[in-house]
């Protein structure tokens, strides 16, 4: 059975709770309906929860514990319902934009601009 699709569903993966909590906070004002999880092995679990809907676009954290960021990718690209679901690195690391080539080279750099962030998201989600 596959995903229900849902154009306007985001994945945050992030380890800091309060970075999950003000994206998912900003992103259900603006009328979007958010998914997180603490790190790759939560999201990719959420990912495959039949119920859940596919996400329009994953913002996600590199440096995580368990699964980190380049983990989560690795796995996401091995399934094929998975592997197309666009990615945005969201990350303080000062190579993030080398880093994000990886992932499609789009990034958000932490600490990150909301206005920046909401134009990312609609690009995706419209």
């Amino acid at each position: 059975m596959s995903q229900p699709c849902c154009e306007r569903v985001v994945l945050v993966v992030d380890d800091d709770p309060g970075i999950r909590e003000a994206l998912a906070d900003l992103l259900g004002e603006e009328g979007y309906q958010v998914v997180t999880a603490m790190n790759g092995v939560e999201a990719l679990d959420k990912l495959r929860e039949p119920s859940q809907a596919r996400p329009c676009v994953i913002l996600l954290d590199l440096m995580m514990p368990h699964m980190n960021g380049h983990q989560f990718f690795a796995e996401q690209q091995q399934d094929r319902a998975l592997a197309s679901i666009p990615i945005v690195v969201i990350s303080a690391d000062g190579a993030v934009r080398q880093k994000a080539a990886q992932f499609g080279g789009e990034f958000l750099a932490k600490p990150v601009r909301i206005e920046r962030v909401l134009e990312v998201i609609e690009r995706h989600c419209g």
